[in-house]
Parts: structure tokens; C-alpha cells; sequence
């Protein structure tokens, strides 16, 4: 894949091209939260298992990690800011994540999303016709969150896909769940919207929250489908790694040709 790089405000983008990309074939794109951490894996996934996708289920697509490029492959600071949406409920002292950053941002960080979506997409489109039914947002942790936040917000209906890994929706006390329920009363919008939630089997609590959040969208009408998995054996970490090919495969929506063997 080619690489490029763009800047849109505080924000690099990484850009991973295909370079033998059938020009009059549509294609998926993938943005990705934490783009330091995770764009290039992602990257390297699709473009390894891309060369055969009936196979692998992988299908070609543009990679684009949202990155600061700070010196942590994390910017703690900056991603609290960016991925958490304002607080509606006091802090608890006795709270074990009592001392982390206050964060709140996220109504800024989804206009930069916006902006970002339309700068890129109008270069895109001079070498690629985009598959408007597969835009995709991938993060985890916070990232995870935030893209669960993004599901619920009409201003960025340009994205349809929801990758949503070891989210963190224990964040001011589990509000989500309440915003999630309004969202659902007020709006009748969801025909396509897909979403998979992903969490790893030694995350504690995290695992209760990420079933919890599947089952309101399993039971709603949010969503036009959503999957589920949860990865035995692995650790917030490790998850992200393990899921990834499934992911992609889900994002690609493909049928994999099973092989035969004599």
C-alpha cells in the first residue's frame, strides 16, 4: 500500500492507498481511532489477505488512522479529550479511575471528523469511487466509546459501520446507556446502520458492559444488525490484535470460498 500523509487541524491523517485498485470498482473506507497505534496493522491485514479475498473474506479498502503522532504510540491526554463525550453525573472519590482526565471533548472532535470526512473524501474522489454503504470507524478502549458515540449522533451520517473494541462504557458512570435509550425515542433513521462489538475474555467488568451494549442494540432499532464476540484468553490488549481479520472481514461483508480438500 502507498502511504500519505494530510493534516487537518491537530490531526495527521495516515493514509494507506491500494496500488492496484480497480478504479471503477467502489471501495470501503476505514477510518481509525488511536492511528498511531493501529493504522498500520490494519493496513498491512488488508493489504496481505486483500490478494485473495474470496478466501479470506478481506476485501480491498482505503486505511485512514486519525494520529497525533506524539511520541506514545497513546496520547493519553489528547484521546481523553477526543473520545469521551462531557460528564452528567458527579465523580466518586472512591472511584478506581477517579484521577484520570477529566475529558469531554467529543462534540469538537466530531466537527474535526466532519471536516476531515469532506477535505478527504474530495481528494479521494479523483482516483477512487468510495462505497458510500461501507464508511467504517474503528476504535478501542476510549476509541471504543467513541464509536459507539458516533452511532448515535445524525451529523455524521456518513458513516454506516461501527467497529466498537473493548469499549469504554463504564466512562461517567455508564451513561451511555441513558443517551443511548433517548436516542432511540427520538429518532426513527437506523436502516444502515451496522455495528460489532468486540471485547476480550479477561477484561472483567469491560465484558458485562460490552454484552450489555449489545443486547440494548440487538433489541432496538437503531441498528440494522449487529454482531457480536468475545475473544477468549485475551486481555484489553491483546484483543485488538486477535479481532482485527474479523473485523475486516465484517467490515468487507464478503462470502469466503471454503477450500476443498482431497
Amino acid at each position: 500500500m502507498k502511504v500519505s500523509y494530510k493534516k487537518v487541524g491537530k490531526y495527521y491523517l495516515d493514509i494507506y492507498l491500494p496500488e492496484d485498485h480497480d478504479s471503477k470498482e467502489a471501495i470501503p473506507l476505514l477510518y481509525v481511532l488511536d492511528g498511531d497505534a493501529f493504522a498500520a496493522s490494519l493496513a498491512q491485514a488488508v493489504k496481505l489477505q486483500a490478494r485473495n479475498a474470496q478466501k479470506t473474506g478481506v476485501v480491498t479498502m482505503i486505511v485512514v488512522g486519525i494520529s497525533y503522532h506524539a511520541a506514545s504510540p497513546f496520547n493519553k491526554e489528547e484521546r481523553f479529550k477526543d473520545f469521551t463525550p462531557p460528564r452528567i453525573h458527579p465523580m466518586n472519590p472512591k472511584d478506581k479511575r477517579f484521577d484520570m482526565p477529566q475529558g469531554g471533548e467529543i462534540d469538537t472532535f466530531f466537527k474535526s471528523l466532519k471536516t476531515i470526512h469532506k477535505e478527504l473524501t474530495r481528494e479521494l474522489a479523483r482516483d477512487f469511487i468510495l462505497n458510500q454503504e461501507k464508511i467504517g470507524l474503528f476504535g478501542h478502549s476510549l476509541g471504543g466509546l467513541c464509536v459507539l458515540e458516533a452511532l448515535l449522533r445524525p451529523d455524521l451520517a456518513f458513516i454506516n459501520t461501527f467497529l466498537a473494541l473493548s469499549p469504554s462504557l463504564w466512562w461517567d458512570r455508564e451513561a451511555y446507556y441513558e443517551r443511548l435509550k433517548e436516542y432511540e425515542h427520538k429518532s426513527s433513521n437506523h436502516q444502515k446502520k451496522r455495528v460489532i462489538i468486540t471485547v476480550g475474555g479477561l477484561e472483567g467488568e469491560m465484558v458485562t458492559l460490552a454484552q450489555r451494549a449489545f443486547d440494548s442494540f440487538k433489541n432496538s432499532t437503531v441498528v440494522n444488525s449487529c454482531d457480536y464476540y468475545q475473544a477468549p484468553d485475551e486481555n484489553h490488549m491483546s484483543v485488538v490484535f486477535t479481532v482485527m481479520s474479523r473485523c475486516l472481514r465484517w467490515l468487507s461483508n464478503t462470502p469466503i470460498k471454503i477450500e476443498k480438500r482431497s
